[in-house]
This record gives C-alpha cells, sequence and structure tokens, in this order.
C-alpha cells in the first residue's frame, strides 16, 4: 500500500510533471496528463497500453477495473417520471421493472490526479510506486 507521503508524492508529481508510474497488482499502470478534447485529463494506461474493448466488456477483462468507472441510467429521469405519471409507480414498476437500472461503462482517463490516485488505492490489492522519489 501506498503511504500517506507516497500518496501525495504521486499527485505532486504527476501535476508537475505529467508521468507517474505504479505497479498495481503485478500490473504496470502509467498515469499522464494529457487533452481529451478541450480539457486536460489524467490518462490511465495499463501495461502501456488501453484496449475498446475493457470499456464496453470491462467484466470480462481484470484490466479494466482500474479504468474509470461511469454510470449512465437505463432511463433517463423525465422518462422515469413520464411513465410514473402514466402507470403510477406500482404499476411503472411492474411494467418496467428495469426503471432504476444503470449501465456502467469504463473510460481511459479521470479528471484529476487526486481521483486517478485514489481510484487505484480503492481497486488494487497491492500497490507500489515505481517512479522514484527524490531525496530533498
Amino acid at each position: 500500500m501506498l503511504t500517506k507521503e507516497q500518496k501525495a508524492f504521486a499527485i505532486r508529481e504527476l501535476e508537475t510533471y505529467n508521468h507517474v508510474q505504479l505497479k498495481c497488482d503485478g500490473y504496470e499502470i502509467s498515469l499522464r496528463i494529457q487533452r481529451h478534447k478541450m480539457k486536460l485529463v489524467v490518462g490511465i494506461y495499463v501495461n502501456g497500453t488501453v484496449k475498446g474493448i475493457w470499456s464496453i466488456e470491462h467484466e470480462k477483462h481484470p484490466e479494466a477495473k482500474y479504468l474509470a468507472p461511469h454510470y449512465i441510467n437505463l432511463y433517463k429521469p423525465s422518462q422515469k417520471q413520464r411513465i410514473i405519471k402514466v402507470w403510477g409507480k406500482r404499476r411503472a414498476y411492474q411494467e418496467y421493472p428495469e426503471l432504476d437500472t444503470k449501465r456502467e461503462y469504463r473510460l481511459p482517463y479521470f479528471s484529476n490526479a487526486t481521483k486517478a490516485i485514489n481510484h487505484l488505492i480503492k481497486v488494487s490489492d497491492s500497490i507500489e510506486l515505481l517512479t522514484a522519489e527524490l531525496e530533498a
């Protein structure tokens, strides 16, 4: 596990030098600051690559657990309200049992360094910092 100092160092290193390497459960994880559309994000690479199939079929690929999870409702809130208004709450859930269902997909980037490091700590059994700390 990362110590508090190592975690702070990793976040600072990523924000300053745009690159950090970690070893999580035997995988080499690289975090890099990169541009996505018109904003800067923290890109994540597992053993130097990212595969699109990890985003869609994340249950089948153990490497996908390091990517950023995102959720989307099967029904938009406005659709859900309309269905409940038409059918009534009890009947709506009988007719549409998946009314509250959310779909999960993974993206190969995080919005900031802290979220990326915290996610990696949360999903990893063992994690170590490969980027060398300079002695001050």
